[in-house]
């Protein structure tokens, strides 16, 4: 076999090759690798920012362990299981887990936002306590995750829905 530059990969000398048995279609979607990649990025902001500081003062700092990180840290775990499952297994329309990113961000989303204002309703003295880098972490990813898993997730809908109709 000769190489032309013209030639599609499958048919040149050292490049790809056509696997020799038909597969079946896969509900995996073609492109979502990057959504699913920056929702476990943002899973991972969440775990930081869940174990950094949630109150800052002049006096002390308050982790968000001492807060509702807890709560966030399991959330963001629940929503890592569900995403490493979508990405070494094959999706079928009966695995549901793939809505588990969007609300977990919602979850975390609900429970930052309410943790900020208490803070940030505390004390309206002018060195009272202020949000932490930790918070502003996982707000930050929260609303990352809802958007990375959300596009994972209509994706796969999608997709399901087009290979079901033909």
């Amino acid at each position: 076999m000769t190489f032309t530059p013209n030639q599609p990969d499958h048919q040149r000398a050292f490049g790809f090759q056509r696997p020799t048995t038909d597969a079946i279609p896969s509900l995996m979607p073609d492109r979502f690798g990057p959504s699913l990649i920056g929702s476990l990025w943002a899973c991972a902001g969440i775990v930081a920012g869940s174990l950094g500081p949630w109150t800052s003062s002049s006096a002390l700092d308050h982790s968000g362990i001492d807060e509702c990180g807890v709560i966030t840290l399991a959330l963001a775990l629940c929503a890592v299981t569900a995403l490493i499952a979508l990405m070494v297994r094959d999706v079928t329309p009966e695995m549901k887990n793939h809505c588990t990113g969007p609300l977990v961000g919602i979850a975390v989303l609900i429970v930052t936002v309410g943790n900020a204002a208490a803070i940030v309703g505390r004390s309206p003295e002018v060195a009272g306590p202020s949000v932490g880098w930790g918070l502003w972490v996982v707000i930050a990813s929260a609303v990352i995750l809802c958007i990375t898993s959300s596009t994972v997730a209509h994706m796969i809908r999608f997709q399901a829905a087009m290979i079901t109709r033909s």
